[in-house]
C-alpha cells in the first residue's frame, strides 16, 4: 500500500435525477458497466452469497422485505451445488439475468427448493416424468402465497415444476421479461419520460430501478455528502435538491469566515456541512424554475483497496465530486443547464430507440449532449489520473486529484513513490493552498489515512498560511516541459499574455525579478504584467502540472544528489537522454559525481570550469532538478542562549527587584513580615537560616530519639554530622543546584519578555554588534526559527550575501545552523 501513488479507483459515473415520475437513471458511463470483468466476478460472488444464500439478517436483504421471501440457507447451498447447468443460466453477465422483479425470481427459487425436498415422493408417483409446459408467472405467485399461508404439511400437487427442468426456467424468465416490457410501455403512455430498453439493463449486477431508488435519497439527506457501500463497491456523490421555493440555493447560506475544519473523516466540513458553503451567488427569480426535476445526483462508483478505502474516497469527494456538483448546481440555478440537458437526453434516446447497441447510444449522446460529454471526459481523465478540462455550459472548468510528486522529508524505505519526485522543504509553502499534494513520509500515517489531505490543518495559523502563499513571488518556476509544448497543451493562443509569460520564464530568475523586468520593457513592447497577474499565472501552471516552484538557480548555491533520485529505475535511460540534450557536458554519472565528490558540499561555482560553461551547467542543473536527480541544500539557523547569559539576566532581575523593594516604604509593622517581603525570590539555596535555629531543631531531634529508644544511637551521630555540615560557612559555595543547559529560542519573532532580555544581553554585551549590524540583526531575527532558509531570506529582505556573512560571523557562538533540503 502507498498513498503516494495515484489510484483513483473509479469504475463509472451515473447521473440520476428525481422528477414527478420518480427516480430515473439518465446517463451512465462507461456504457458496459455490467460487462466489466472485475465487476462480473464480484457479481458472481454476490449472486451466490446474497441471492441464493440469503442471510437471516435484515441488513443483507436489501432488495425485498421479510414478508415476501423467507429462505433457508442450508437448502439454498444444496441447490447451488446440485445443478451446474442451471448456474450457467443464472450468469450475471447475461442481459436476461435480472429481468423481472427480485420477488418473482426468489419466489421461483424458493418453490424449486421445496420441490427438491419432495422429489423422491413425486418421482414415485409420476415416474420421473418431465413436463415441457409453460409456467405462468401468476401461478408462481399463487404458489408463493400458498407457501406463506402457514400450512407446512400441505403438499402442492403440481407436476409442472421440476428442479432439473432448465427449459422451464428459461421460459419463466422470458415470460417475466414480456411482463416487464408491457409495464414499461404503460409507463410511457402515462407521461413518464421514455427510457430506452437499451439502458434498462443491470449496472454492476444491480437492477437499474433499484439503484435509482437507492441513489435518490430523501430531501433531508440531500445537499450533503452521500456515501453508501455495497459489497466492495462504493457509491459516492453529492445529491443536489431544490428548496421549497423552487430555488437551488438557500438565501440564508453564507460562506464561513474560517476555512478550518475539524480533524477526522467523520467531522470533515466537506462531508457534514451543507454545500451552500461552496459557491456564493445570489438567488434570482430565474432559479425558481417550474421544471419537474427536484433533484439531480452525479454518482461516482468506486472500488478502492480496503486499506486505502477511506483515503481514496475522501480524495475523490474533495477534489472532484463536491466541486463538480457545485458547479452544476450553479449552472442549474442560473441557466437551468442540468434540466435542459436532461430533456435533451430524453429526446435523443427517443430518436435512438430503434438502434442496436448501448455503445452506439452512448456515443450518440456524448456527441449531442454537453452534459454527457463532460461526464465521459471526467471519467476518462480522472481514471487516468489526468486533469479533466470540462466545458460546462461553454465555460472551461478543471478538476483533478493532485499527484504526489513533491516531498518535504524523506519517505520511509517501505513507502513507494513516483520516480523523479522532488525533495525539498520549499513545498511547505504550497502545502495548504490545494495546488499540490505533499506525499506521505511514513508508513500508514494516521492523519493521511483519515484526513486525506481534506482538512485545513487546525494547528496552522491562517495569517501564516496566507503569507506563505504570497512568498511565491520570491521563487522561480521550473517548467516541466518545453515552453511551446506547454502552450500547445493548454490550448493558449500563440501571442496571448499567458503564452508570452511562459516563454519568459527562467529557473534562474525569481518571479519578482521577472515582474520588474516586464515593467521596464512595457514601454517598448507594450507587454506588461503586475505581480498579482504573475502570481495568478504561476498558480495556474502549478495546478496544471506544468511547472514546479524552486528557489532561483544560482552558481553560489549548494546542490546535492537527491536521496530520492531514480538511480535504480530510470538511470540508464536518462544517461542517453542527458547525453543527447547536453553533448558538450560530462556524462550524467560524471556530472552527479562532481556534485557529491567532496566530503563537504560546495557551491556550484566550484564545479563550473569557466564562465563560458556557466549557462550550459545551469541548464543541465535545471534538467537534473526537473527529473529528481538533484536538490538544493538549504541553511536554517536557530538562536542559542547559553547558561551564562541566562544567569546574568537572572542576576539583573534580582538586583532590579531588590532596588525596587528598598525604595518602597514598609507596608506593615511586623518585622517578620517585613523580612519576608524584603527577602525577594531566592533560588540559590535555603541554608541561610540562623545558626541558633539550626541548633535548636537538632536538639529537638535528639530528644525525640532518646524518648523512643532510651539511649543515644547511631541515629544521633548522623544528626551531629548533618548539623556540622549545615553550620559550615562554605556550604553556600559548595551547594550546586540543577545544571541548566543552553536554550534554543523556537520563535524569536514572538519572544517573551524574558527571552527578549536574553537576546538583548547577547547583542549588547556578548557580541558587541555595531549599530548597523544591530539594526540588521533585528530585521532578520524572525527568520532564525529553523523554518525559513537563509537562501529565501536573501531574496525577501534584499540583503547581500556579504552583509549576511558578516552578521553570522559576529554571532556564530550564539547560533545553531543546520543544512538540509
Amino acid at each position: 500500500m502507498s498513498l503516494n501513488l495515484p489510484n483513483p479507483s473509479i469504475l463509472g459515473i451515473l447521473l440520476v435525477v428525481s422528477t414527478h415520475s420518480g427516480p430515473q437513471l439518465v446517463f451512465q458511463y462507461p456504457p458496459d458497466l455490467s460487462n466489466d470483468s472485475k465487476k462480473s466476478s464480484n457479481l458472481k460472488r454476490t449472486n451466490k452469497t446474497s441471492t441464493l444464500q440469503r442471510k437471516d439478517s435484515d441488513s443483507d436483504e436489501l432488495d425485498i422485505d421479510d414478508d415476501d421471501y423467507i429462505a433457508d440457507n442450508e437448502n439454498d447451498e444444496e441447490f447451488v451445488n446440485a445443478d451446474n447447468d442451471e448456474e450457467k443460466e443464472w450468469d450475471s453477465r447475461k442481459m436476461n439475468y435480472y429481468l423481472g422483479t427480485k420477488s418473482d425470481l426468489l419466489s421461483f427459487l424458493d418453490e424449486q427448493e421445496k420441490f427438491r425436498q419432495t422429489s423422491q415422493e413425486r418421482n414415485k408417483i409420476y415416474g420421473h416424468k418431465q413436463s415441457d409446459s409453460h409456467i405462468d408467472p401468476d401461478e408462481i405467485k399463487s404458489l408463493h402465497r400458498n407457501s406463506k399461508s402457514g400450512s407446512s404439511d400441505k403438499q402442492i400437487e403440481s407436476p409442472k415444476l421440476e428442479a432439473s427442468n432448465s427449459n422451464n426456467l428459461k421460459k419463466t424468465i422470458s415470460s417475466i421479461s414480456d411482463s416487464q416490457k408491457s409495464s414499461t410501455s404503460k409507463a410511457s403512455t402515462s407521461g413518464i419520460p421514455p427510457v430506452s430498453p437499451i439502458t434498462s439493463s443491470t449496472i454492476l449486477g444491480f437492477e437499474a430501478d433499484y439503484l435509482c431508488e437507492m441513489l435518490c435519497p430523501p430531501k433531508q439527506m440531500c445537499n450533503s455528502r452521500f456515501e453508501i457501500m455495497i459489497d466492495d463497491l462504493v457509491f459516492l456523490g453529492l445529491p443536489i435538491h431544490s428548496y421549497d421555493n423552487g430555488s437551488w440555493k438557500s438565501k440564508h447560506s453564507h460562506r464561513p469566515k474560517s476555512g478550518k475544519s475539524s480533524k477526522g473523516r467523520s467531522k470533515n466540513a466537506a462531508d457534514n456541512a451543507s454545500i451552500d458553503e461552496g459557491i456564493d451567488y445570489e438567488t434570482t427569480s430565474k432559479s425558481q424554475s417550474k421544471n419537474s426535476m427536484s433533484m439531480f445526483h452525479l454518482v461516482f462508483i468506486m472500488n478502492p483497496p480496503i486499506i486505502e478505502c477511506n483515503y481514496r474516497i475522501d480524495e475523490m469527494f474533495h477534489y472532484v465530486i463536491s466541486r463538480l456538483s457545485l458547479v452544476l448546481r450553479y449552472e442549474q440555478s442560473k441557466h437551468e443547464y442540468v434540466w435542459n440537458q436532461i430533456r435533451m437526453i430524453y429526446n435523443l434516446k427517443e430518436e435512438f430507440r430503434n438502434q442496436a447497441t448501448m455503445a452506439n447510444l452512448t456515443k450518440y449522446l456524448t456527441d449531442k449532449s454537453s452534459l454527457c460529454k463532460l461526464i465521459s471526459e471526467c471519467f476518462t481523465q480522472i481514471s487516468r489520473s489526468n486533469i479533466a478540462n470540462l466545458s460546462i455550459n461553454n465555460k472551461l472548468r478543471s478538476f483533478q486529484i493532485p499527484i504526489k510528486t513533491e516531498f518535504h522529508s524523506l519517505p520511509d524505505s517501505t513507502v513507494p513513490y513516483l520516480p523523479g519526485s522532488h525533495l525539498s522543504s520549499t513545498v511547505n509553502m504550497l502545502a495548504n493552498t490545494g495546488l499540490i499534494s505533499v506525499g506521505e513520509t511514513i508508513r500508514y500515517d494516521v492523519n493521511n489515512l483519515n484526513s486525506g489531505g481534506l482538512d485545513d490543518f487546525d494547528d496552522i495559523d491562517d495569517n501564516k498560511s496566507d503569507s506563505n502563499a504570497d512568498d511565491i513571488i520570491y521563487y522561480a518556476l521550473l517548467l516541466l516541459d518545453d515552453p511551446e509544448t506547454i502552450i500547445r497543451d493548454i490550448k493558449a493562443q500563440q501571442q496571448s499574455t499567458l503564452a508570452n509569460f511562459i516563454r519568459m520564464i527562467k529557473p534562474t530568475e525569481s518571479l519578482l525579478k521577472l515582474a520588474n523586468k516586464l515593467k521596464q520593457q512595457a514601454s517598448d513592447n507594450g507587454f506588461s504584467l503586475d505581480a498579482g497577474q504573475i502570481k495568478s499565472f504561476a498558480f495556474h501552471l502549478i495546478y496544471w502540472r506544468r511547472a514546479r516552484v524552486i528557489l532561483p538557480i544560482s552558481t553560489r548555491s549548494v546542490y546535492i544528489v537527491s536521496p530520492m533520485a531514480p538511480i535504480t529505475l530510470k538511470f540508464h535511460h536518462d544517461i542517453f537522454i542527458f547525453k543527447k540534450t547536453f553533448p558538450a557536458l560530462p556524462s550524467l554519472p560524471h556530472f552527479l559525481k562532481l556534485l557529491s565528490n567532496s566530503s563537504k558540499p560546495r557551491q556550484l561555482a566550484t564545479v563550473i570550469p569557466s564562465k563560458d560553461h556557466r549557462d550550459a551547467y545551469l541548464n543541465a542543473l535545471s534538467w537534473l532538478i526537473r527529473y529528481g536527480y538533484v536538490t538544493q541544500l538549504h541553511t536554517f539557523i536557530w538562536l542559542k542562549i547559553s547558561r551564562k547569559i541566562k544567569m546574568k539576566v537572572e542576576e539583573d532581575l534580582e538586583n532590579e527587584g531588590a532596588n525596587n523593594k528598598r525604595k518602597k516604604p514598609s507596608a506593615t509593622a511586623d518585622p517578620n513580615i517585613s523580612n519576608k517581603l524584603n527577602a525577594g525570590t531566592d533560588n540559590t539555596s535555603k541554608t541561610e537560616s540562623n545558626p541558633e535555629d539550626i541548633q535548636r531543631k537538632m536538639s529537638q531531634l535528639r530528644m525525640i530519639n532518646r524518648n523512643n529508644n532510651g539511649n543515644p544511637t547511631s541515629y544521633e551521630q548522623e544528626i551531629d554530622n548533618i548539623e556540622k555540615k549545615l553550620l559550615s560557612p562554605s556550604i553556600g559555595l559548595n551547594l550546586v543546584l540543577e545544571d541548566e543547559g543552553d536554550t534554543i529560542i523556537i520563535d524569536p519573532g514572538r519572544a517573551s519578555s524574558l527571552e527578549r532580555r536574553w537576546i538583548n544581553k547577547v547583542i549588547s554585551e556578548e557580541c558587541n554588534l555595531s549599530p548597523e549590524l544591530t539594526v540588521k540583526f533585528y530585521e532578520l531575527l524572525k527568520y532564525m526559527n529553523g523554518k525559513n532558509s537563509l537562501e529565501l531570506l536573501l531574496l525577501k529582505e534584499n540583503v547581500s550575501r556579504q552583509e549576511l556573512r558578516t552578521l553570522l560571523f559576529a554571532i556564530e557562538d550564539h547560533i545553531i545552523s543546520v543544512r538540509h533540503w
